[in-house]
């Protein structure tokens, strides 16, 4: 029993530490555990669906979930192919976010905010037309 245990909490140091390093990959657990908690969330809606078909309950499941993995695809490759711009938006924007006018802020930040929608829009919409 104690060598099982000691086996899990070399597993799980090991999965720590490599999220510890690769922070952005957290959102493919996530939506992995988004997609098995939906499960029990659509059979208390609706008894009669099927698990793990396209039906109206799970297509804004699904474009969360995609949505998720693309973002953890999206910041990899932005450090593969521009690692100092990636560096950049880690440590350096900060500031520079904290020193620009309020005005510009409010710019800055709905126009993420909604660009994100528009994207997990556009992502709900691909899922129904497939």
């Amino acid at each position: 029993m104690k060598t099982l245990i000691a086996f899990l909490r070399s597993i799980w140091g090991a999965i720590h530490s490599f999220f510890k390093k690769y922070h952005e990959l957290w959102t493919i657990p996530i939506g992995f555990g988004i997609w098995l908690l939906s499960i029990q969330v659509l059979r208390w809606m609706d008894p009669t669906s099927g698990i793990f078909d396209a039906g109206v309950f799970q297509i804004p499941i699904f474009a969360i979930i995609q949505f998720l993995i693309y973002v953890a695809i999206a910041w990899a490759v932005l450090g593969v192919t521009f690692g100092n711009f990636r560096r950049y938006l880690q440590h350096q924007m900060k500031h520079d976010f904290e020193n620009i006018t309020p005005w510009q802020k409010l710019k800055l930040s709905y126009s993420v905010f909604f660009f994100l929608l528009a994207i997990l829009a556009y992502l709900a919409r691909t899922l129904v037309a497939a």
